[in-house]
């Protein structure tokens, strides 16, 4: 803080200087002037916070210096040191605002009052403008947000705003209401990867933050119309374009230039035609959100596309995949990798000879691609009698997820990448299916291994060592596969053992009991009549007569 002594008599300022603790109120400076021209221009270099001034001084007065002060440094505070108790001079002190109208001698306990006092208006005032200008900040903040939670409840919510707020209309600084609209829109769904790799760490909203920020600052340089995430749909971006937007396809052709030279990709925009605004501003984002689902992706780029310049879409290529489905599904049961790429290629073959794919169609088959996977693995685990729920080690989360549909780095949709991430996660559900069937015959030997020894004492270790398999996974699997863990599998092996041979009456039981593999006669007897209601003598006498 720094402080200003503006008095005419030497002894005068240097008393100011002697009775006030200047650190205590963080005074860090402080300047001298010996009348009012002099005082004033201090002020201007300067600019203290606090005025020390004297009223009979040449040149300048003191009710001068006030004057000037009340004018051009409104913020410092002002405190009158005079030697005259006038009426006058206190009245020009007061409509000045001065703090307090000290007399000479100066009473230092006054002076230190005064000080005190203007400190803590200073301090105050401080506050209250650091209040306003973090107000201020959180409301431009907010501005944007409030811009754009408009335009989204205006798609969300038809018919809710008759017309758009004056509020709204002057920050975007629109000299006249928004009678008609067209409205522009980009699903970033078919964003290349480009965009994907520079925004992966950051996330969407940093992404969406930067191509609104180039869109907007274009259609702001040309007054054209607004640009916003549409909160609604994760992965959209609007554009609204003010009136009947004549503008619009060379804004959009400036926005990709500007996109293309800082993101180093471009996109396609659905384009609506121009409708009441904000009353139609829903139906002209569906006509947009349509022209872009039908566009031919297979079609030379393009920075735009209109519904009425989208072509028609053909019905043989809208429900393909249906028709080859039957011969893709055989080709994955068969195993074999060449036919599932020739039973694709047919596929393939077909949407090529058409020429066209939209964005519509593409969503479409992959859906019913991931519903055929599905399906093919469903079944092959029904007929091997395996439970759908349990997991598979061979299923690797990358490619059980669906994938993303490709796009070059100039925004394309990437044809040829498409095809051969079909034909590899194809490739992939008949290699799954393969395994599986692979693991239900090793079950099956475990199980012939365990009939052929049954009456040993073999361990689940055993198991494992002989097929060179961890515990953990014969045990998960066999129960999967044959419905009861190892242990019961053995138990009854030896049970239905024993029941043939009690028909044997030259055996005794005790006999019988080690050749299933009992070293204790009861304790077989316990486990036989837990298995048949009986015990051993009681099943021989009932099956097989005195």
């Amino acid at each position: 803080m720094k402080a200003l002594i503006i008095d005419d008599e030497k002894h005068v300022r240097d008393a100011v200087r002697l009775l006030v603790d200047w650190t205590r109120f963080g005074v860090t400076s402080i300047h001298e002037a010996k009348d009012g021209e002099e005082g004033i221009e201090l002020i201007k270099a300067h600019r203290p916070e606090l005025i020390f001034t004297d009223m009979m001084m040449p040149n300048v007065d003191g009710a001068g210096v006030m004057e000037w002060a009340a004018q051009h440094a409104p913020a410092s505070k002002l405190i009158v040191i005079s030697g005259h108790d006038d009426f006058k001079l206190v009245r020009n002190a007061i409509t000045y605002g001065s703090i307090d109208y000290i007399l000479k001698p100066i009473e230092p306990a006054q002076l230190n009052a005064a000080i005190s006092k203007a400190t803590e208006e200073l301090r105050l005032e401080e506050q209250e403008k650091n209040r306003s200008r973090t107000l201020a900040m959180e409301l431009n903040r907010l501005k944007p947000m409030y811009v754009e939670q408009f335009f989204c409840s205006v798609l969300n919510e038809p018919g809710v705003h008759a017309v758009m707020s004056d509020a709204i209309r002057r920050e975007l600084k629109l000299p006249s209401p928004v009678r008609n609209a067209r409205v522009a829109v980009v699903s970033l769904e078919l964003s290349s990867p480009v965009i994907r790799d520079k925004f992966a760490a950051s996330g969407p909203d940093l992404m969406f933050f930067a191509l609104t920020n180039i869109c907007n600052e274009i259609l702001a340089e040309r007054g054209a119309g607004y640009a916003f995430r549409y909160w609604g749909k994760e992965q959209e971006l609007v554009i609204v374009f003010w009136e009947e937007g004549e503008q619009a396809p060379d804004t959009l052709a400036a926005i990709n230039a500007a996109i293309a030279a800082t993101l180093k990709t471009r996109f396609v925009f659905g384009l609506s035609a121009s409708a009441p605004f904000p009353a139609s501003a829903s139906l002209a984002y569906e006509e947009a959100k349509q022209a872009l689902l039908r566009r031919n992706v297979l079609a030379p780029a393009a920075d735009y596309v209109a519904l009425d310049e989208a072509p028609a879409k053909p019905a043989n290529t809208l429900l393909s995949f249906h028709e080859f489905e039957e011969q893709i599904r055989f080709a994955v049961q068969g195993g074999s990798r060449d036919h599932i790429e020739r039973a694709l290629h047919s596929w393939f073959a077909h949407i090529e000879r058409s020429g066209f794919i939209s964005f519509e169609q593409l969503t479409l088959w992959q859906s019913h691609f991931e519903l055929s996977k599905t399906l093919w693995e469903y079944r092959e685990a029904q007929a091997g009698g395996q439970e759908e729920s349990e997991p598979h080690p061979s299923d690797e989360p990358r490619l059980r997820q669906t994938f993303r549909i490709p796009v070059t780095p100039e925004g394309r949709f990437d044809f040829e990448a498409w095809k051969s991430a079909v034909v590899e996660e194809t490739k992939a559900v008949a290699g799954r299916i393969a395994s599986r069937d692979k693991e239900r015959g090793v079950i099956r030997e475990i199980a012939k291994f365990l009939e052929q020894r049954a009456s040993e004492d073999i361990t689940l270790q055993d198991v494992a060592n002989h097929f060179y398999l961890s515990r953990e996974y014969i045990s998960r699997k066999f129960k999967q596969e044959m419905k009861e863990n190892i242990s019961d599998y053995i138990a009854g092996i030896r049970m239905n053992r024993a029941k043939e041979l009690l028909g044997n009456r030259g055996l005794k039981i005790s006999q019988i009991a080690e050749q299933v593999g009992f070293q204790d006669e009861k304790y077989f007897s316990k486990v036989f009549k837990k298995w048949t209601g009986c015990t051993p003598n009681d099943y021989r006498k009932a099956h097989y007569g005195e």
